[in-house]
């Protein structure tokens, strides 16, 4: 697996060789949080795990750990986790919201006496590769806390939604490669036109729409209000359609 960002040498070592002894002197260093590392105490909802592999599949990989709790002071406990979920059982839940392009991986970690301050704990780890051939990486299904054909980035130590810069410099980063086609290439430009589309439709009430685009309505013939708007949803869903098979 590979990292494009500079880490700490320990979470380098413990990247490229995910073992026990390594994951215990990362817990023991106390990096703490960064863009590239996630600590959870517990399994939150899949989805919101989902968009932090995203955001860091876009934002130069990194690794979720779980079974760390962060204290009030800012320091990380090493509680472990109270039960290992099944890795089979996750995995294909999160094909439902993240693309098979997205490499990852999961491990459990299970300390015994040879390591003290960990003994009878245990620990889940994923690994979040990053790769410029497959960028960017759109959130392929919404839910809670997610929304699809979304593009997440690291910011800090949160995933947010990228903005317009951001998003082109994830579809440069690809370019680079020369690994993108012809389409890739388009995927700004429909991007953008949906962008307006939704706009139009969320940001102004439909009268005013309707006022302003009055010659709109009787060049197309709309019988009335509600024909126009369906139209405008129906153009929505065909553009949705067209970056999915973009990116796909």
């Amino acid at each position: 697996m590979s990292l494009k960002k500079n880490q700490h040498e320990l979470f380098r070592q413990f990247f490229e060789k995910p073992t026990r002894a390594f994951l215990s002197q990362v817990l023991k260093e106390n990096i703490g949080e960064t863009d590239y590392l996630d600590f959870k105490a517990e399994w939150p909802r899949l989805e919101h795990v989902a968009k932090h592999m995203l955001a860091m599949g876009n934002s130069g990989g990194g690794a979720i750990v779980f079974g760390v709790t962060e204290e009030q002071s800012g320091e990380f406990d090493s509680k472990g986790l109270e039960k290992l979920q099944d890795r089979a059982d996750l995995n294909k839940k999160f094909r439902k919201f993240v693309p098979e392009q997205l490499n990852y991986e999961l491990f459990n970690f299970s300390y015994d006496k040879t390591e003290p301050s960990l003994e009878g704990k245990n620990f889940q780890v994923i690994m979040i590769e990053y790769s410029e051939k497959i960028l960017p990486l759109l959130a392929l299904k919404e839910g809670p806390g997610i929304q699809s054909n979304v593009a997440y980035v690291r910011s800090g130590t949160e995933s947010i939604p990228a903005n317009r810069e951001q998003l082109e410099q994830l579809i440069n980063a690809r370019i680079d490669t020369e690994y993108s086609s012809t389409p890739t290439l388009e995927l700004t430009h429909h991007l953008e036109q949906l962008k307006t589309l939704c706009e139009h439709v969320d940001k102004l009430e439909y009268e005013e729409l309707l006022d302003s685009g009055s010659f709109m309505r009787e060049i197309l013939e709309f019988a009335g209000d509600d024909d126009y708007r369906d139209f405008l949803n129906e153009i929505i869903s065909s553009k949705k359609q067209v970056i999915r098979k973009i990116i796909h």
